[in-house]
């Protein structure tokens, strides 16, 4: 197994770039973790579909990654940086073999590993696909953590006509017929970049409201 020492991860749902990490995000310092090199379709199926790695390759990685700690280092069960020589990405998984977590790598460290990457062997890591993911490649992080906002915010007042009549009559305009929530869904995702503003300023008054 060979190792990494001394980066900076930041564990998250979705692997932002670097210039999406915030000031609130909790920031790993990794004092060691595993480094794999793979196929560069296995290393867009680790990122980009939903799947469980084997038991077998969690057994090696079993708490060799260390994070340093202002009390004492302490290890995290199962994490690992895999790289096809081009890209390269620290996972988090469960103890199913489940990915939970992502993070990309800071730019000066990210170009150190795949140069020390380049003298590695490639490696075979045996995982199941179980669905493909959603992808919103062309959505910023903000954008994301709005999108999730307006829909949990529309689902608690989907069943209430006159506050989607009020969101559509502030949004959208002249209301054509009474099917407001279909129409409401189909705006935003046939003309996100155009609307999801509008809904999403409307719906923080009304959320301030309640």
């Amino acid at each position: 197994m060979n190792y990494i020492y001394d980066i900076f991860l930041n564990y998250n749902d979705l692997a932002y770039e670097v210039f999406e990490w915030n000031k609130e995000d909790k920031i790993s310092h990794i004092r060691k973790i595993p480094l794999i090199v793979i196929s560069s379709l296995d290393l867009y199926n680790l990122i980009n579909k939903k799947i469980i790695i084997d038991s077998s390759f969690l057994t090696k990685i079993y708490r060799k990654t260390e994070v340093f700690s202002k009390r004492d280092n302490y290890n995290l069960d199962y994490s690992f940086l895999a790289t096809d020589k081009n890209e390269i990405i620290a996972f988090k998984l469960d103890k199913n073999g489940l990915i939970k977590q992502y993070s990309r790598l800071l730019i000066e460290e990210e170009i150190e590993v795949l140069n020390y990457s380049e003298s590695l062997s490639y490696q075979t890591i045996e995982y199941k696909i179980i669905a493909s993911k959603k992808l919103e490649h062309f959505k910023t992080r903000n954008e994301n953590k709005i999108k999730k906002f307006i829909y949990e915010e529309i689902k608690k007042i989907e069943n209430d006509y006159d506050k989607l009549k009020f969101l559509y009559l502030e949004c959208f305009g002249k209301i054509k017929n009474r099917n407001l929530l279909n129409i409401i869904y189909q705006q935003l995702a046939k003309n996100w970049e155009n609307v999801y503003i509008k809904i999403y300023d409307f719906l923080k008054i009304m959320a301030v409201k309640r």
